[in-house]
C-alpha cells in the first residue's frame, strides 16, 4: 500500500516512519529506487526494528540525506537513538544530516 501511495503521488515529498517497514532495501531494484526520489525515511523505533548497522546500510542503499532522525519518544529516548547512531561506522557528514542537517533542509530552515 505504501508503495502504492508513494508512485500514486511521484511529485509529492513523503517522509515514512519507522525506516518505511523496510522499504529503503526494495531501492536496490531500480524501479523502486526511481519511485522513492521524493521519499524519505525517520529512524524511530530503530531499537526494536533493526541492528544500529540499518544507519550505514539505508545512507549506502538510498544516501544520507534520506535518512530523519526520529525516536519514538517517550518510548524511546533521543539519546538511545543517538547512542546506537555513534557506535556505527558513518562518516560524522552523514550523522550531521540525520541528526538534523536533512529536516532543516525540508523544512526550509
Amino acid at each position: 500500500m505504501l508503495y502504492r501511495f508513494i508512485t500514486n503521488f511521484p511529485n509529492a515529498r513523503i517522509v515514512c516512519a519507522h525506516w518505511g517497514g523496510g522499504l529503503p532495501f526494495y531501492a536496490l531494484m531500480p524501479e523502486v529506487a526511481e519511485a522513492i526520489r521524493n521519499v524519505s525515511f525517520d529512524t524511530a523505533a530503530s531499537p526494536f526494528l533493526y541492528k544500529y548497522e540499518v544507519f550505514p546500510r539505508v545512507a549506502e542503499i538510498v544516501g544520507a540525506e534520506k535518512i530523519l532522525f526520529g525516536s519514538d519518544y517517550p518510548l524511546i529516548t533521543q539519546s538511545r537513538i543517538i547512542k546506537g547512531l555513534k557506535e556505527v561506522r558513518i562518516s560524522r557528514e552523514s550523522k550531521a544530516k540525520i541528526l538534523g542537517e536533512n529536516a532543516r533542509a525540508i523544512l526550509g530552515l
